[in-house]
């Protein structure tokens, strides 16, 4: 094992029983997914024009990409790696990982999506060299997601790609550009970003993302971090491993405006059904209580937008609606995202 070096500053944790038994331990679990990234390239994106005038010379260099390797996390022995999409913008030259066992590999980029800031890199040469333990991605169905007040860690692999780096904060709020992110204070800059952040059950959380100088709102730490949620990452995982490239989604539209403010439980309550839209459509109704959608119990509206923006216009739904007290199937044809 690597010598392990752990820039966090901790009081007393209490882990859950299901997890690892120390901070330590949780960091030691941890290490074999996260790898350093070396990219070389033969052009940068260039800093947003609109990046504050203020800023003297020497604070405008922290909106440059500094030197140096960023993170990934190594989701499989397959070779695939996540990273975010801003370690691998611009003209690359050529991409290397480096494993926390030292091992050494080329790598190619799949695809990215930049609204979500995450790209896929797969490994070649002899994958058999592979850890075992890697951890699970979290996000699966069932999952009910952050909450806020968690305990977090964010992990890296840089400047030292033989140490790993580890970060505490907890999530500051669950739901961001538009529930596909978290907000943590976790200390996240350019060498962590692309690397796990990590729950204490040990399972990954969300991958630290929109740290970069390429939007005027992003750059280094400054007591707020985001990172990608791993159920958004599940969502366009299966694109990115197909050579796909993101530039913005198609979502799927419902036609709704909810209740963010009634207190059900669990649900979505209908405070509007939009005119020709895919829900008025298929009948639902002012008031209408959503509570699954194919079979997926719906948390709330968040939740449920959620679930609907992971699909695309054309899809078909079953929606069920509580109206009253009676119990309806509704199937639904989803429309397009509406802009003004």
């Amino acid at each position: 094992m690597d010598l392990i070096t752990v820039l966090v500053s901790l009081l007393a944790v209490d882990l859950p029983a299901a997890g690892p038994g120390s901070v330590e331990e949780l960091v030691q679990s941890v290490a074999n997914s996260v790898v350093a990234i070396e990219v070389e390239r033969s052009k940068d994106v260039p800093p947003s024009p609109f990046q504050p005038k203020e800023v003297s010379p020497q604070g405008r260099q922290a909106y440059w990409r500094p030197k140096g390797p960023c993170s990934g996390i190594l989701l499989d022995r397959e070779g695939h790696v996540l990273t975010s999409h801003y370690n691998v913008a611009g003209e690359l030259k050529s991409v290397r990982v480096i494993l926390a066992s030292g091992a050494s590999f080329s790598a190619k980029l799949l695809g990215r999506c930049e609204q979500d800031d995450a790209a896929l890199l797969q490994l070649e040469g002899d994958l058999s060299r592979l850890p075992i333990d890697l951890l699970e991605l979290g996000g699966a169905d069932g999952d009910a997601g952050p909450r806020a007040g968690q305990i977090v860690f964010a992990f890296g692999r840089s400047p030292d790609p033989r140490q790993v780096t580890a970060t505490r904060g907890i999530v500051s709020a669950p739901a961001r550009n538009g529930g596909r992110a978290i907000q943590t204070d976790a200390e996240l800059n350019y060498g962590n970003t692309g690397g796990p952040v990590v729950g204490l059950d040990g399972r990954i959380m969300a991958m630290a993302a929109f740290v970069g100088h390429t939007q005027p709102q992003w750059g280094l730490n400054s007591g707020v971090g985001f990172g990608v949620t791993a159920r958004a990452l599940r969502e366009i995982l299966p694109r990115l491993k197909a050579g796909e490239s993101i530039s913005a989604f198609r979502r799927g539209f419902l036609g709704i405006q909810f209740n963010p403010e009634a207190s059900l439980g669990s649900g979505a309550q209908a405070l509007k059904v939009l005119p020709n839209g895919a829900a008025a459509k298929a009948g639902v109704l002012k008031d209408d209580v959503i509570e699954e959608i194919d079979g997926v119990l719906v948390y709330d509206f968040d939740h449920l937008r959620r679930l609907i923006f992971a699909r695309k216009p054309g899809d078909r739904v079953l929606l069920t609606v509580r109206r009253g007290g009676e119990i309806l199937k509704i199937n639904a044809e989803l429309g397009a995202m509406q802009t003004p």
